[in-house]
């Protein structure tokens, strides 16, 4: 492969670059267009199809391609209800129910924490027994 020297920096530059690394000048001129493309001869906005369009508004809740039925407008009179007297029961106080509750989850916590524990305690008490007898 060749060699070719840029002109404006004296940088030397492979022959399959079209621009020089070290200043960035272009080594072919670039053509210009003689006529406006497609885009450019419309009014500077994007324009989508019907599809697109009715997919946007989809996702947005919004369908315009079917126009919206007009609510009827409907006047209800509502009587009001009239409540029944509950039969008076004895509440029970707060402090009765949280009180056996947490009796409940300690002792639950405590039976969980036995079976969880419980074997490993074991294990620790026989090691440490065979390594006193190992002394004596």
């Amino acid at each position: 492969m060749g060699v070719k020297q840029c002109d404006k920096c004296d940088e030397m530059v492979d022959e399959a670059k079209a621009f020089c690394p070290g200043c960035g000048s272009a080594f072919v001129e670039e053509e210009q267009r003689r006529e406006a493309s497609s885009f450019e001869r419309l009014d500077k906005t994007v324009q989508l199809g019907n599809t697109m369009y009715d997919m946007m508004l989809s996702d947005m809740g919004l369908n315009i391609s079917k126009p919206a039925p007009k609510p009827e407008k409907r006047i209800e009179v509502i009587a009001p209800i009239q409540t029944a007297t509950p039969a008076k029961s004895e509440p029970i106080p707060a402090a009765a129910t949280t009180a056996r509750s947490s009796k409940v989850l300690w002792v639950v916590l405590g039976l969980l924490g036995l079976f969880v524990l419980l074997p490993f305690a074991v294990v620790s008490v026989i090691i440490l027994i065979r390594a006193v007898m190992a002394r004596f």
